[in-house]
């Protein structure tokens, strides 16, 4: 009787004209870390071409290490779990209809220095880190939000860009981190200023001194300009 009834939906199908094929799109997807997600839309399509919306997909993942999927009918969102390659697979009865997965992930950063000198300056300026990413597979990644932090904010400070700024004279240490991967540098802070030393403002500081430095660029891009006119 079990063997029976699990087969009563496919002949049931193929008598009322049920679907021959499945398409899916899209047909891959390609994700650049963990935790991310994207969406395939099924249409079942009858012998003649026309489209079965009644008939309903039932998904699944060959490897959920890497790949879940969850759906509402013929519409599945896959989410990204770890690297490596898996399938996505429509079934209606018998016929079946599958969409591949790879999933690439931050595995290495390293950076182009083994310490950072910064120099506390009238004019501040941020140091940018020599940073490098590798997915799982030795690849380099690009494009990647980077996180950099200080341990002593008293003696510098990250952005999201890849910076670091002096605050103060001493000695810290800074991690950078890349999809939850991090590297860590030895940081030496030099108090070079010679105005009247202010005392650094702790409210809003950074955004400060990122206002501070785009007016300088651009105060120093402008004068560029002028000067090239002139040639």
């Amino acid at each position: 009787m079990r063997l029976l009834s699990l087969a009563l939906p496919a002949l049931l199908l193929a008598a009322c004209g049920g679907p021959v094929r499945v398409e899916l799109e899209p047909t891959s997807l390609a994700f650049t870390g963990r935790n991310q997600t994207g969406l395939i839309h099924a249409t079942p399509r009858a012998k003649g071409g026309k489209p079965l919306p009644d008939a309903r997909c039932a998904w699944s993942s060959s490897d959920p290490g890497v790949a879940t999927v969850t759906a509402t009918g013929n519409d599945a969102t896959v989410s990204s779990v770890g690297p490596g390659a898996a399938t996505i697979l429509c079934a209606i009865g018998e016929v079946r209809s599958s969409a591949s997965v790879s999933v690439r992930v931050v595995a290495r950063v390293t950076l182009g220095q083994e310490a950072a000198a910064l120099e506390l300056a009238d004019q501040p300026r941020p140091l940018a880190v020599k940073i490098s990413a590798f997915d799982d597979r030795g690849a380099p990644v690009t494009g990647r939000l980077v996180l950099t932090r200080c341990a002593d904010e008293e003696v510098c400070r990250g952005d999201t860009r890849g910076q670091l700024w002096a605050t103060g004279a001493g000695a810290t240490t800074a991690t950078v981190e890349i999809d939850g991967v991090k590297a860590t540098l030895p940081v030496t802070v030099r108090d070079v200023r010679v105005e009247t030393r202010p005392k650094l403002v702790k409210k809003d500081y950074m955004e400060a001194l990122e206002r501070e430095a785009r007016v300088r660029e651009a105060k120093e891009a402008a004068e560029a300009a002028k000067a090239a006119g002139k040639q």
